[in-house]
């Protein structure tokens, strides 16, 4: 065994003790809950939102994107999800997480649909009423009407999803709080470290 192998099962060793880890309350993906030891090291935000990596022993505890795990500091309990994990090199590896995103919000698709009049009206298909989000930011643009004459204040909005739902097309997003908003396109980070977000128009 070379020194590198050697730390590394010593490192794992020091997890399962509690020396170095935290104890937390691990979900998979088959929605089982485990007590496993962790080292958590948090990482500066992106996106205004908190990040994190860990440290598991590859042994003893497998790992997927969207794994969640419970994590108390004194009576601070936070949830945190997977995003990423790097290829394990050793008996370490090393997992992306950020802090579960605080908000849900309600995704109904609209599919169009012909009256005996020949006119078309849309009605609601499918409700996603879980999709968890974050507002992070809003800004206000300069319109102009077709006539180009009178132009009036358009607002946007951002809204960073956890998980991106199929097919966006046709969507109306309500927040919890009751208002619509109109999706305008999703927009993906250029690197895997960023969450997608969508860019959104008030509706109501």
């Amino acid at each position: 065994m070379n020194l590198r192998a050697q730390m590394a099962e010593d490192a794992c060793a020091i997890l399962d003790t509690d020396e170095l880890g935290e104890q937390v309350t691990w979900t998979d993906s088959a929605g089982s809950q485990l007590q496993r030891a962790v080292r958590v090291i948090e990482q500066p935000e992106r996106q205004t939102i908190r990040r994190a990596h860990i440290w598991t022993p590859r042994a003893t505890t497998t790992t997927s994107a969207g794994n969640t795990f419970r994590l108390r500091r004194g009576v601070d309990v936070t949830t945190w999800v997977i995003l990423y994990s790097d290829p394990a090199e050793t008996g370490l590896q090393r997992h992306y997480c950020f802090e579960q995103l605080p908000e849900t919000v309600t995704l109904s698709r609209r599919k169009p649909q012909g009256t005996r009049a020949g006119q078309r009206r849309f009605v609601t298909s499918t409700t996603d009423t879980s999709v968890r989000a974050k507002w992070f930011q809003s800004s206000a643009e300069i319109t102009a009407t077709e006539d180009g004459r009178r132009r009036r204040m358009a607002g946007e909005f951002y809204l960073v999803l956890q998980s991106i739902p199929e097919n966006l097309a046709a969507m109306d997003l309500v927040q919890s709080g009751g208002r619509s908003y109109r999706i305008e396109r999703l927009e993906q980070g250029f690197t895997k470290a960023d969450l997608p977000y969508l860019i959104l128009e008030r509706s109501d």
